[in-house]
Protein backbone atom coordinates (compact mmCIF):
# COMPACT_ATOMS: atom_id res chain seq x y z
CA UNK A 1 0.00 0.00 0.00
CA UNK A 2 2.52 1.99 -0.68
CA UNK A 3 1.69 3.87 -3.85
CA UNK A 4 -0.95 6.83 -2.13
CA UNK A 5 1.32 7.42 0.78
CA UNK A 6 4.11 8.14 -1.92
CA UNK A 7 1.98 10.37 -3.69
CA UNK A 8 1.39 12.39 -0.05
CA UNK A 9 5.13 12.47 0.21
CA UNK A 10 5.28 13.85 -3.31
CA UNK A 11 3.45 16.69 -2.97
CA UNK A 12 4.91 17.41 0.49
CA UNK A 13 8.30 17.78 -0.85
CA UNK A 14 7.92 18.59 -4.25
CA UNK A 15 4.20 20.29 -5.36
CA UNK A 16 4.11 21.86 -1.99
CA UNK A 17 7.58 23.85 -1.96
CA UNK A 18 6.25 26.55 -3.09
CA UNK A 19 3.15 28.56 -1.16
CA UNK A 20 1.86 29.92 -4.71
CA UNK A 21 1.62 26.29 -5.65
CA UNK A 22 -0.24 25.53 -2.64
CA UNK A 23 -2.79 28.79 -2.71
CA UNK A 24 -3.39 27.75 -6.79
CA UNK A 25 -4.40 24.06 -6.16
CA UNK A 26 -6.82 25.80 -3.04
CA UNK A 27 -8.61 27.71 -5.51
CA UNK A 28 -8.87 24.78 -8.04
CA UNK A 29 -10.50 23.02 -5.20
CA UNK A 30 -12.91 25.77 -4.70
CA UNK A 31 -13.35 26.04 -8.89
CA UNK A 32 -14.17 22.12 -8.63
CA UNK A 33 -16.35 21.92 -5.46
CA UNK A 34 -18.67 24.95 -7.08
CA UNK A 35 -19.05 22.55 -10.15
CA UNK A 36 -19.70 19.38 -8.38
CA UNK A 37 -22.51 21.70 -6.23
CA UNK A 38 -24.05 22.68 -8.94
CA UNK A 39 -24.27 19.80 -10.74
CA UNK A 40 -26.04 18.09 -7.61
CA UNK A 41 -28.82 21.00 -7.95
CA UNK A 42 -29.08 20.43 -10.89
CA UNK A 43 -29.70 16.68 -9.89
CA UNK A 44 -32.35 17.36 -7.26
CA UNK A 45 -33.92 19.48 -9.46
CA UNK A 46 -34.40 17.34 -12.22
CA UNK A 47 -33.99 13.33 -10.80
CA UNK A 48 -34.27 14.20 -7.33
CA UNK A 49 -33.73 10.92 -4.71
CA UNK A 50 -32.35 10.06 -1.07
CA UNK A 51 -29.12 9.27 -2.65
CA UNK A 52 -27.27 11.46 -5.42
CA UNK A 53 -25.08 9.95 -7.98
CA UNK A 54 -24.05 12.37 -10.21
CA UNK A 55 -21.86 13.10 -12.02
CA UNK A 56 -20.06 9.75 -11.35
CA UNK A 57 -23.62 7.34 -11.82
CA UNK A 58 -23.02 6.05 -8.21
CA UNK A 59 -22.57 7.05 -4.50
CA UNK A 60 -19.99 9.34 -4.42
CA UNK A 61 -20.59 13.37 -4.81
CA UNK A 62 -20.62 13.37 -1.19
CA UNK A 63 -17.22 11.58 -1.21
CA UNK A 64 -15.54 14.42 -2.94
CA UNK A 65 -17.54 17.19 -1.03
CA UNK A 66 -16.25 15.90 2.00
CA UNK A 67 -12.65 14.43 1.31
CA UNK A 68 -11.07 16.22 -1.99
CA UNK A 69 -12.95 19.54 -1.00
CA UNK A 70 -11.87 19.30 3.17
CA UNK A 71 -8.95 21.54 2.28
CA UNK A 72 -10.76 24.48 1.06
CA UNK A 73 -13.53 24.29 3.53
CA UNK A 74 -11.46 23.89 6.48
CA UNK A 75 -9.55 27.00 4.84
CA UNK A 76 -12.80 28.83 4.61
CA UNK A 77 -13.89 27.68 8.51
CA UNK A 78 -11.65 29.23 9.73
CA UNK A 79 -11.61 32.64 7.84
CA UNK A 80 -15.28 32.55 8.82
CA UNK A 81 -14.87 33.53 12.08
CA UNK A 82 -11.93 35.35 11.36
CA UNK A 83 -13.55 37.82 8.87
CA UNK A 84 -17.02 37.45 9.19
CA UNK A 85 -17.91 41.05 8.80
CA UNK A 86 -16.19 42.01 6.01
CA UNK A 87 -16.78 39.03 3.88
CA UNK A 88 -19.38 37.08 3.58
CA UNK A 89 -18.44 35.06 0.73
CA UNK A 90 -16.72 32.59 3.28
CA UNK A 91 -20.23 31.82 5.03
CA UNK A 92 -21.92 31.41 1.69
CA UNK A 93 -19.52 29.19 0.14
CA UNK A 94 -19.78 27.19 3.12
CA UNK A 95 -23.66 26.84 3.79
CA UNK A 96 -23.74 25.81 -0.04
CA UNK A 97 -21.47 22.83 0.33
CA UNK A 98 -22.36 21.67 3.42
CA UNK A 99 -25.95 21.77 2.30
CA UNK A 100 -25.26 19.90 -1.34
CA UNK A 101 -23.13 17.43 0.75
CA UNK A 102 -26.33 16.83 3.57
CA UNK A 103 -28.44 16.80 0.04
CA UNK A 104 -26.22 13.59 -1.36
CA UNK A 105 -27.60 11.72 1.75
CA UNK A 106 -23.90 10.48 2.67
CA UNK A 107 -24.30 10.75 6.08
CA UNK A 108 -20.50 9.73 7.27
CA UNK A 109 -18.99 12.41 4.49
CA UNK A 110 -21.48 14.89 5.97
CA UNK A 111 -20.22 14.08 9.12
CA UNK A 112 -16.64 14.74 8.68
CA UNK A 113 -17.39 17.80 6.46
CA UNK A 114 -19.43 19.17 9.74
CA UNK A 115 -17.04 18.35 12.61
CA UNK A 116 -14.44 19.77 10.07
CA UNK A 117 -16.09 22.76 9.75
CA UNK A 118 -16.89 23.33 13.55
CA UNK A 119 -13.49 22.43 14.70
CA UNK A 120 -11.90 24.69 12.17
CA UNK A 121 -14.06 27.26 13.72
CA UNK A 122 -12.81 26.74 17.31
CA UNK A 123 -9.07 27.36 16.13
CA UNK A 124 -9.30 31.25 15.94
CA UNK A 125 -8.41 32.45 19.87
CA UNK A 126 -10.23 34.67 21.30
CA UNK A 127 -13.73 34.66 18.81
CA UNK A 128 -15.69 32.22 21.25
CA UNK A 129 -18.55 33.90 20.98
CA UNK A 130 -18.57 34.11 17.02
CA UNK A 131 -17.60 30.64 16.92
CA UNK A 132 -21.18 29.48 18.73
CA UNK A 133 -23.40 32.26 16.86
CA UNK A 134 -21.75 30.55 13.44
CA UNK A 135 -22.42 27.27 14.90
CA UNK A 136 -25.69 27.95 16.15
CA UNK A 137 -26.58 29.47 12.45
CA UNK A 138 -25.00 26.34 10.42
CA UNK A 139 -27.41 24.50 12.65
CA UNK A 140 -30.46 26.70 12.48
CA UNK A 141 -30.05 26.72 8.19
CA UNK A 142 -29.33 22.96 7.95
CA UNK A 143 -32.76 21.97 10.04
CA UNK A 144 -34.49 24.80 7.58
CA UNK A 145 -32.45 22.24 4.37
CA UNK A 146 -33.80 19.24 6.42
CA UNK A 147 -37.18 19.81 6.69
CA UNK A 148 -37.70 20.32 2.77
CA UNK A 149 -36.69 17.18 2.60
CA UNK A 150 -38.29 14.75 5.44
CA UNK A 151 -36.95 11.61 4.10
CA UNK A 152 -33.41 12.46 4.28
CA UNK A 153 -33.71 14.06 7.23
CA UNK A 154 -35.29 11.13 8.65
CA UNK A 155 -32.31 9.08 6.95
CA UNK A 156 -29.77 11.57 9.00
CA UNK A 157 -31.88 11.29 12.60
CA UNK A 158 -33.07 7.92 13.47
CA UNK A 159 -32.41 5.81 10.64
CA UNK A 160 -28.69 7.05 10.94
CA UNK A 161 -28.40 6.35 15.01
CA UNK A 162 -30.15 2.81 14.13
CA UNK A 163 -27.61 1.88 11.82
CA UNK A 164 -24.51 2.99 13.92
CA UNK A 165 -22.28 -0.23 13.86
CA UNK A 166 -20.59 0.10 17.29
CA UNK A 167 -23.64 0.20 19.20
CA UNK A 168 -26.19 -1.69 16.82
CA UNK A 169 -24.96 -5.55 15.99
CA UNK A 170 -28.91 -5.67 14.75
CA UNK A 171 -30.92 -4.66 12.55
CA UNK A 172 -33.31 -1.64 14.28
CA UNK A 173 -35.22 -0.20 11.12
CA UNK A 174 -36.63 -3.69 10.03
CA UNK A 175 -36.50 -5.38 13.38
CA UNK A 176 -33.91 -8.50 11.90
CA UNK A 177 -30.62 -9.79 13.63
CA UNK A 178 -28.89 -8.39 10.20
CA UNK A 179 -27.30 -5.16 10.42
CA UNK A 180 -25.16 -5.04 7.11
CA UNK A 181 -23.12 -1.69 8.99
CA UNK A 182 -21.73 -4.26 11.87
CA UNK A 183 -21.73 -7.46 9.67
CA UNK A 184 -19.05 -6.32 6.92
CA UNK A 185 -16.75 -5.19 10.25
CA UNK A 186 -17.82 -8.62 11.96
CA UNK A 187 -16.59 -10.39 8.81
CA UNK A 188 -13.51 -8.26 8.81
CA UNK A 189 -12.68 -9.13 12.56
CA UNK A 190 -13.79 -12.62 12.09
CA UNK A 191 -10.81 -13.16 9.20
CA UNK A 192 -8.62 -11.30 11.67
CA UNK A 193 -8.76 -13.63 14.65
CA UNK A 194 -8.07 -16.81 11.95
CA UNK A 195 -5.07 -15.20 11.30
CA UNK A 196 -3.76 -12.68 13.60
CA UNK A 197 -0.50 -11.88 12.65
CA UNK A 198 0.19 -11.57 8.65
CA UNK A 199 -3.71 -11.93 7.85
CA UNK A 200 -5.42 -13.16 4.95
CA UNK A 201 -3.52 -11.52 2.43
CA UNK A 202 -4.16 -7.40 0.91
CA UNK A 203 -7.60 -7.10 -1.23
CA UNK A 204 -8.53 -11.01 -0.29
CA UNK A 205 -11.54 -10.31 2.16
CA UNK A 206 -13.49 -10.80 -1.35
CA UNK A 207 -12.54 -13.78 -1.67
CA UNK A 208 -12.54 -15.45 1.66
CA UNK A 209 -15.36 -13.91 3.34
CA UNK A 210 -17.59 -15.98 1.95
CA UNK A 211 -16.16 -18.90 3.44
CA UNK A 212 -16.86 -17.92 6.73
CA UNK A 213 -19.57 -19.53 8.83
CA UNK A 214 -22.30 -17.30 9.20
CA UNK A 215 -22.81 -16.38 13.31
CA UNK A 216 -19.02 -17.69 14.38
CA UNK A 217 -17.17 -16.89 16.56
CA UNK A 218 -20.04 -17.52 19.01
CA UNK A 219 -19.22 -14.31 21.20
CA UNK A 220 -19.37 -11.68 18.56
CA UNK A 221 -22.77 -10.43 18.44
CA UNK A 222 -24.96 -10.22 14.91
CA UNK A 223 -23.61 -11.95 11.84
CA UNK A 224 -21.38 -11.43 9.28
CA UNK A 225 -21.35 -9.74 6.13
CA UNK A 226 -19.89 -10.66 3.26
CA UNK A 227 -18.58 -8.07 0.75
CA UNK A 228 -15.43 -6.41 -0.94
CA UNK A 229 -13.64 -5.23 2.32
CA UNK A 230 -14.58 -4.37 5.66
CA UNK A 231 -15.37 -0.92 5.20
CA UNK A 232 -13.34 0.08 7.94
CA UNK A 233 -9.42 1.19 7.51
CA UNK A 234 -8.56 -0.22 10.84
CA UNK A 235 -10.60 -3.58 10.73
CA UNK A 236 -8.90 -4.07 7.27
CA UNK A 237 -5.34 -3.90 8.11
CA UNK A 238 -6.04 -5.96 10.71
CA UNK A 239 -8.01 -8.48 8.54
CA UNK A 240 -5.39 -8.73 5.35
CA UNK A 241 -1.79 -7.70 6.97
CA UNK A 242 -2.40 -8.93 10.23
CA UNK A 243 -1.64 -6.86 13.79
CA UNK A 244 1.95 -6.46 12.15
CA UNK A 245 0.40 -4.19 9.73
CA UNK A 246 -2.27 -2.93 11.52
CA UNK A 247 0.59 -1.58 14.02
CA UNK A 248 2.79 -0.01 10.71
CA UNK A 249 -0.55 1.71 8.87
CA UNK A 250 -2.08 3.23 12.45
CA UNK A 251 1.86 4.34 12.78
CA UNK A 252 1.58 6.20 9.85
CA UNK A 253 -1.59 7.75 10.23
CA UNK A 254 -0.73 9.04 13.62
CA UNK A 255 2.54 10.34 11.87
CA UNK A 256 0.68 12.23 9.35
CA UNK A 257 -1.34 13.74 11.76
CA UNK A 258 1.43 14.89 14.40
CA UNK A 259 3.32 16.30 10.86
CA UNK A 260 0.48 18.16 9.94
CA UNK A 261 0.17 19.47 13.83
CA UNK A 262 3.10 20.54 13.64
CA UNK A 263 2.94 23.17 10.95
CA UNK A 264 0.40 25.37 13.51
CA UNK A 265 3.54 26.42 15.25
CA UNK A 266 5.56 27.02 12.42
CA UNK A 267 3.32 29.36 10.44
CA UNK A 268 0.90 30.16 12.65
CA UNK A 269 -1.15 33.30 10.99
CA UNK A 270 -1.11 30.79 7.99
CA UNK A 271 -5.16 29.36 7.76
CA UNK A 272 -3.65 26.67 5.39
CA UNK A 273 -0.75 25.36 8.03
CA UNK A 274 -3.12 26.20 10.55
CA UNK A 275 -6.20 23.66 10.14
CA UNK A 276 -4.11 21.02 8.22
CA UNK A 277 -3.74 18.69 11.11
CA UNK A 278 -7.68 18.55 10.82
CA UNK A 279 -7.82 16.74 7.53
CA UNK A 280 -6.00 13.74 8.17
CA UNK A 281 -7.63 13.24 11.72
CA UNK A 282 -11.27 13.53 9.89
CA UNK A 283 -10.16 11.31 6.97
CA UNK A 284 -8.48 8.64 9.74
CA UNK A 285 -10.87 8.70 12.59
CA UNK A 286 -11.52 4.98 13.30
CA UNK A 287 -15.51 4.70 13.79
CA UNK A 288 -16.10 5.75 10.85
CA UNK A 289 -16.88 3.79 7.50
CA UNK A 290 -14.52 3.64 4.86
CA UNK A 291 -14.11 2.39 1.13
CA UNK A 292 -11.11 -0.18 0.75
CA UNK A 293 -7.75 0.87 2.07
CA UNK A 294 -6.38 -0.54 -1.73
CA UNK A 295 -9.33 1.13 -4.01
CA UNK A 296 -9.25 3.41 -6.67
CA UNK A 297 -12.24 5.94 -6.02
CA UNK A 298 -11.96 6.78 -2.31
CA UNK A 299 -8.06 7.22 -1.95
CA UNK A 300 -7.78 9.18 -5.05
CA UNK A 301 -10.03 12.16 -2.52
CA UNK A 302 -8.33 11.05 0.49
CA UNK A 303 -5.06 11.00 -0.42
CA UNK A 304 -5.14 14.33 -2.32
CA UNK A 305 -6.13 15.95 0.55
CA UNK A 306 -3.80 14.20 2.42
CA UNK A 307 -0.98 15.48 0.36
CA UNK A 308 -2.16 19.04 0.16
CA UNK A 309 -2.42 18.42 4.16
CA UNK A 310 1.44 17.46 4.03
CA UNK A 311 2.66 20.35 2.01
CA UNK A 312 1.92 22.45 4.49
CA UNK A 313 5.01 21.13 6.29
CA UNK A 314 8.10 22.96 4.91
CA UNK A 315 10.31 22.35 8.20
CA UNK A 316 12.99 20.31 5.89
CA UNK A 317 16.61 20.20 6.89
CA UNK A 318 18.77 20.38 3.90
CA UNK A 319 22.33 19.08 3.37
CA UNK A 320 24.95 21.50 2.59
CA UNK A 321 25.90 21.41 -1.12
CA UNK A 322 29.12 21.04 -1.09
CA UNK A 323 28.87 21.52 -5.42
Amino acid sequence: WIRFPLYAVAAQAWLGRDRDIRVILLISILVGMLIMCLILLSEIIIEPKIRLTWPYGDHLPGTYLAKFSLPLICVFSILTIKYLKTNILFVIVLIFSISMCFLTGERVNFLIIISATFLSFFLNKGKLLKTFGSISIFLLFLYFISSLFPVTQKRFTSDFLKSIPVINTTNKIDNSKHNPYWGVWRSGIHQAILNPITGIGPSNTRHTCKLLPFNEPSWLPGSNNCGNHPHNFYIQLFAETGFVGLIIGTCMFISIILSCYKTRKLTDSCPMSKTAFIIPLALFFPLQQFGSFYGQWGNLFIWFAIGFALSQFQNWKHPKNNL
